[in-house]
């Protein structure tokens, strides 16, 4: 893999635990309205955070920056590179498909779940057990087929979960009936999806839950989100790596398996029961309220 620069994100999780209790609001500030917050002037900064000029300029210090410019170029080639198309990155010639790049996939899963917070994924599962809540899932382009893969686990477990619709009418008409009892769940990797990001910020004025998975560099749905997730994707490929994103699905999956199981397992038999009634076009047998 490709020696990155060290993304800002990780400067402020690794120096987070030596921030005074202004620095670290500062540093919680940016993490939530990442990367928009870091681009204005350091008083808009300032006023937003809730705490002093001076105090931005200490916590971007610590970080190792010279001073505010120097960390607001930083910020700037994060979301050039950010942004940048599988046409418009480099191709390796000389890569070795059967271990080279084996193991740089491994090293994205390793590192995602390195960073992984416990209590983050500890909320989440909370959240996600929650049944008096709606589950509303939304995949991007590329992320389709991961969201859909959180999208089977949590059906497998609960009800009342749903697939946003991909059409923008059919999502207005679901987003139109959701509230404060429900949770949105979104992925949204670079290049970000301003429809993603859009859903997220339509979903939070209607006092939805957001749970967001992102990348190293964060959708600016992060903006708005209640709970993120952030998974590795670079590799020396031009095409970015789904494995840190369905590291985290899947370690989900089985914290959420291991809480309910108790109640997930009747359900679980119940469905296959059907299915075998559906492939051999049996009648399903009486539940007792039916007799």
């Amino acid at each position: 893999m490709a020696n990155s620069p060290t993304l800002i994100a990780d400067r402020i999780t690794a120096t987070m635990s030596s921030m005074t209790s202004a620095e670290t609001r500062a540093a919680r500030m940016l993490l939530a309205r990442y990367p928009a917050i870091g681009l204005e002037s350091v008083t808009a900064f300032a006023e937003q955070a809730g705490v002093s000029a001076p105090t931005v300029l200490r916590f971007i210090t610590k970080l190792g920056f010279g001073g505010y410019p120097d960390f607001r170029r930083a910020l700037r080639e994060e979301i050039d590179e950010s942004r940048k198309f599988p046409l418009t990155r480099p191709r390796p010639q000389d890569l070795d498909a059967g271990s080279d790049f084996g193991n740089e996939l491994l090293e994205v899963v390793r590192t995602t779940l390195a960073e992984l917070d416990p209590e983050l994924v500890e909320r989440v599962i909370e959240l996600f057990a929650d049944e008096r809540r709606s589950i509303n899932i939304l995949g991007g382009d590329l992320t389709t087929t991961v969201a859909g893969h959180l999208l089977y686990h949590l059906r497998k477990v609960r009800r009342s979960v749903f697939k946003l619709p991909g059409t923008v009418q059919e999502r207005a008409d679901r987003l139109i009936d959701l509230g404060k009892k429900d949770t949105v769940v979104l992925f949204d990797v670079r290049r970000y999806q301003a429809d993603v990001v859009t859903t997220a910020r339509i979903a939070a004025q209607r006092g939805c839950t957001i749970v967001l998975f992102t990348d190293q560099w964060m959708s600016e749905a992060s903006e708005v989100a209640t709970h993120v997730f952030r998974a590795r994707v670079e590799t020396s490929s031009p095409w970015d790596s789904l494995l840190g994103l369905t590291a985290i699905v899947e370690t989900i999956a089985l914290a959420l398996d291991r809480r309910l199981w108790s109640v997930v397992r009747p359900r679980l038999e119940a469905v296959e029961q059907y299915k075998l009634n559906l492939l051999s076009q049996k009648e399903p047998p009486l539940d007792n309220k039916d007799r």
